[in-house]
């Protein structure tokens, strides 16, 4: 078995710099210059996406009722012919309900299928209350070619942990 090359190991809260940050950081890895063009543009684009998503549903840092913090999380490693991208975030409970309806909808449908219901996601109009159509979701789908996992750890007071872990082959 190949060795695992970490290329980030994040843990905390993100912001616009830290975003940035990261990328650079991805960008300048060598692991990550040495892959084709398609493949660096599939992972690029699942990294930000898993880091938009960070920023804009996470739930602000906890602490449960042993004194653990719950901080953003983001990960990627490669380890052979495959990058993992892993990210983690506290979410409300109220969510994970929507959030395991849309990833369950996504491992279950094939390229042509999140194709298609990429371009109706897309065309249709946002509600009022709309929180995110998922097209973060079908479009990390449609970029690897296993199926998303994800776990929901509950916590105190109304949140879980979401964790997801994409893998993008070379």
């Amino acid at each position: 078995m190949s060795k695992e090359e970490v290329i980030i190991d994040f843990r905390g809260p993100i912001s616009f710099e830290t975003m940035e940050e990261l990328l650079n950081k991805l960008r300048c890895s060598t692991a990550f210059n040495e892959l084709r063009k398609p493949v660096r543009k599939r992972l690029y684009g699942t990294v930000v996406e898993s880091i938009d998503n960070i920023y804009k549903y996470a739930a602000f840092n906890q602490v449960d009722s042993q004194g653990n913090s719950r901080t953003p999380l983001l990960t990627v490693k490669r380890q052979g012919d495959v990058f993992t991208i892993s990210v983690g975030n506290l979410v409300l409970d109220a969510l994970v309900d929507s959030l395991k309806l849309k990833l369950d909808k996504v491992n279950q449908l094939n390229n042509e299928e999140l194709k298609s219901l990429y371009e109706e996601v897309i065309n249709k109009e946002a509600g009022e209350a709309d929180t995110g159509a998922g097209l973060g979701l079908i479009t990390m789908a449609l970029r690897t070619e296993m199926d998303i996992e994800y776990s929901f750890e509950p916590m105190d007071a109304g949140y879980s942990f979401f964790t997801m872990k994409i893998d993008i082959n070379t």
